[in-house]
């Protein structure tokens, strides 16, 4: 088994990737993500990930970076002001985020998701901290 992925050179084809209906706000949403890794343990998977104009609520349970490579979006977490995203920006959201996603212009974006990392590790760190 190689140790080195690059993602043109797996053929992946798209997965749905559109929230439940309950959870979209706005538009008529098609999301589609290529997982192009995939760790032997499922605990990490990176890949593209396509979203058409809409909004729809957030409830993360992973953690998850972010680059995005074309379109605009506008996140807004639970009790913040919006922060809009376009191509070149790169982002994290931790377990935990609430709010609102809203794409603006059919946007990609690459992706690296960890299913490992919870909520609960993130206050346990916070309250050493304190």
């Amino acid at each position: 088994m190689s140790k080195f992925t690059a993602f043109r050179q797996v053929a992946v084809e798209p997965a749905d990737a559109t929230p439940p209906a309950e959870r979209i706000v706005a538009g008529k949403l098609s999301n589609r993500s290529w997982r192009n890794y995939v760790a032997l343990d499922q605990n990490l998977v990176s890949g593209l990930w396509e979203a058409t104009p809409g909004t729809w609520r957030m409830d993360y349970k992973v953690w998850e970076f972010c680059h995005v490579l074309s379109g605009r979006c506008v996140i807004t977490p639970e009790g913040q002001a919006p922060i809009e995203l376009k191509a070149g920006d790169a982002f994290v959201c931790e377990p935990g985020l609430k709010g609102t996603w809203q794409v603006l212009e059919t946007m990609r974006k690459h992706y690296v998701i960890r299913k490992d990392v919870t909520e609960a590790m993130f206050a346990a760190k916070a309250a050493k901290a304190a």
